[in-house]
């Protein structure tokens, strides 16, 4: 089939590849029907969206199967919806890519709900223009609403990878896990917390100690020779001297990141935490994750009730398919299950204490409290792993905890303000 969008080329390398990897997403999301997996219309569609002004030719003079992919394609770009979700991902071809491999699947199953182009038999039939129109817009509807998602997803990943460490290409290739996530009513409603992104950047600011041969921030006054400014040498040598002296010699500020322990979350997910605890918790996690983030920490999430479950790490040399994972788990947790505190303070703290752990560490605990917990053990537990307890108090109350910890809040209107709070802790 010819190309279908003007000046792309369905024989340039780049273009191939782009195609290959919108339909290699696609297939692995479901199947594919007829009209729509095959590399072409990948293709077309991929420029589509990835084109801040894509035209689209004049009907090639085929019949069939092209036909239909033409007619269609043809229905998405004149539709309104499709101007809107372009916003998402004109000039990205991350999200591009992922966003046409959502559209396809999610226009086959709508083409497949209507008894439509399930197979090559059936590429043939005839589909009024009113129908392929009301199926396409549903598509569009249902993907836009993705395309913000996965575009949250896409900056959460980059936020702080450090070079050498990622790229946005481990998105593309685990693109159907990326998607899925995209489509999750609680990942959608977790990315939300995004939105708070400026309000803890503006809160949170990597911590940082002077050093002589490191960043230039800005100037100083001071006697450090490492640090002088050029011009000082051309003083006269009296008053160069006297400026020494008196410590009033003009220096450039120099600093270095301080190195400061992991963030280190426990989350209850008893069930006495059900509810919009439960989602709160999470939506809190999340914006602690972008806090390590910020200051370069590596960041640990561990939930538990009556036993703690499974460890996952996102270390400050991210790569991007741990974020991926990390939401995936948050996605799946349900509250339910008895409490034990202690047990999960202590199992934190056992794994604080390893070799590579350095700096002080932050334990962040959130829990309703509903639990006695023994002061003396998880004293002794945080002092050996040199680690400081902060206590997020979820409309509840435990006095013991609040003896033992080193910060201690309650929450009760489970909002962003809350959140902010508990990120400036």
């Amino acid at each position: 089939m010819p190309a279908l969008i003007h000046g792309i080329r369905h024989d340039d390398p780049v273009a191939i590849y782009r195609g290959e990897k919108v339909l290699s997403v696609s297939k692995r999301l479901g199947r594919v029907c007829t009209a729509l997996g095959n590399l072409d219309f990948a293709i077309d569609m991929f420029y589509a969206l990835y084109l801040p002004y894509p035209i689209l030719l004049p009907a090639p003079d085929v019949a069939g199967e092209s036909e239909l992919s033409y007619r269609i394609l043809k229905s998405i770009m004149e539709s309104e919806d499709f101007q809107h979700l372009r916003l998402s991902t004109i000039a990205n071809s991350t999200i591009s890519t992922l966003v046409s491999a959502s559209f396809i699947d999610t226009l086959s199953r709508e083409l497949s709900r209507e008894g439509l182009l399930l197979d090559k038999e059936q590429a043939e039939v005839s589909v009024s223009e009113p129908s392929l129109n009301a199926v396409v817009r549903r598509a569009l509807r249902q993907v836009a609403k993705e395309a913000h998602s996965i575009k949250k997803l896409q900056q959460l990943v980059a936020f702080g990878t450090q070079a050498g460490t990622g790229s946005v290409f481990d998105l593309e290739e685990r693109g159907d896990d990326v998607i899925k996530l995209a489509r999750n009513a609680d990942v959608q409603k977790l990315l939300g917390v995004l939105s708070l992104f400026p309000k803890i950047a503006r809160k949170v600011r990597r911590k940082v100690m002077p050093f002589s041969r490191g960043e230039l921030r800005g100037y100083d006054i001071g006697s450090d020779l490492e640090r002088i400014v050029p011009t000082e040498l051309a003083l006269p040598r009296l008053l160069f001297r006297i400026k020494y002296i008196e410590s009033k010699l003009l220096l450039y500020e120099k600093l270095i990141p301080k190195d400061i322990g992991p963030l280190y979350v426990l989350v209850d997910k008893s069930g006495s935490m059900e509810g919009e605890k439960i989602k709160w918790a999470k939506a809190t996690a999340l914006a602690l994750l972008i806090k390590a983030r910020r200051e370069g920490r590596d960041f640990f999430l561990r939930f538990f009730d009556g036993m703690p479950h499974a460890l996952t790490c996102v270390p400050k040399r991210m790569r991007s398919d741990e974020v991926i994972d990390l939401l995936k788990y948050l996605s799946r947790v349900k509250s339910g299950g008895g409490t034990d505190i202690t047990k999960a303070v202590a199992t934190a703290c056992d794994d604080l204490r390893g070799p590579k752990v350095r700096g002080v560490a932050d334990v962040i605990l959130i829990t309703d409290g509903e639990d006695n917990v023994s002061d003396l053990l998880i004293t002794r537990k945080l002092r050996s792993a040199n680690a400081r307890l902060v206590t997020v108090m979820v409309m509840g109350e435990n006095r013991s905890l609040k003896n033992v910890s080193d910060s201690y809040l309650r929450v009760t209107k489970l909002d962003e303000g809350d959140i902010l709070r508990v990120v400036e802790a």
